[in-house]
């Protein structure tokens, strides 16, 4: 039973890795004090704006600052904390129930530096394991401080293809994933020519930041389940360099493992 839950959890990991937000059960927790109520009043995106130009314009604040992103799906959840401009990021990955079958996934990056450990594993995945981001594949999720769109909102708002305003906060309209740069090849190869409508629902907040974001993904690929993020300011990302005695070479047949 372990095995087949585990193998199931993954193949969500892969697909969420693959849409480039930071991975990385289902409803979202976190910043629901923050989300605007549903039918509230608009009070900083300009109403000029069309649904699709505001949804845009809340992933690109969204980016702004220190930021907590939180993904729910049927098997996994990440918890990804990003501080740009002072060059460090975390991620904490749960597959499985979160308690006995399960494991764990815990990364840090310091400016180049990169560091995995899964403690659940055996052998020398339980000590830190030491890498440098240039050495990983473009696009790959082990990489957590992407640029200027570190919470990869910007790059999902691009392929925002349709959306209607369902009142107050609240969107509902369709993606085209074939026009993201970090969505996985081999996941649109499964998903075809489904990849250029996949359902999704949003929320931005009261300050127009995008908050909340469902990707119906099994509405078009059954053998998946829905993706929900979930995205909160945070004070500061607490991340330090483990000490050398902790620490080892991160393998490549890990980076590649990883690779989407």
């Amino acid at each position: 039973m372990r095995g087949r839950t585990l193998r199931s959890a993954a193949r969500v990991l892969v697909l969420a890795a693959a849409l480039g937000l930071p991975v990385a059960g289902c409803g979202i927790t976190g910043a629901g004090s923050d989300l605007a109520p549903s039918g509230g009043a608009e009070t900083s995106t300009p109403a000029q704006l069309s649904p699709v130009q505001k949804l845009a314009d809340a992933a690109a604040k969204t980016n702004e600052g220190i930021i907590t992103v939180v993904m729910r799906a049927p098997g996994i959840t990440t918890d990804t904390r990003v501080d740009p401009a002072g060059k460090k990021a975390t991620m904490n990955i749960v597959v499985g129930d979160g308690e006995d079958d399960s494991f764990r996934a815990e990364l840090i990056q310091l400016d180049t530096d990169l560091y995995v450990r899964m403690p659940d594993l055996p052998g020398p995945s339980k000590k830190w394991m030491r890498g440098d981001v240039a050495d990983l594949p473009a696009g790959s999720p082990l990489h957590l401080l992407r640029g200027g769109d570190h919470t990869g909102a910007a790059d999902l708002a691009n392929c925002v293809v349709s959306a209607e305003r369902k009142g107050g906060h609240d969107y509902v309209g369709m993606l085209d994933l074939t026009r993201s740069r970090i969505v996985s090849r081999s996941v649109l190869a499964e998903l075809g020519q489904r990849a250029g409508a996949v359902p999704f629902s949003a929320r931005t907040s009261r300050g127009g930041d995008l908050f909340e974001i469902a990707i119906d993904v099994q509405s078009v690929l059954p053998t998946s389940g829905e993706i929900k993020y979930s995205y909160s300011r945070s004070d500061g990302v607490d991340a330090e360099r483990p000490a050398p005695s902790e620490v080892t070479e991160l393998p490549k047949s890990l980076v590649d493992r990883f690779e989407v």
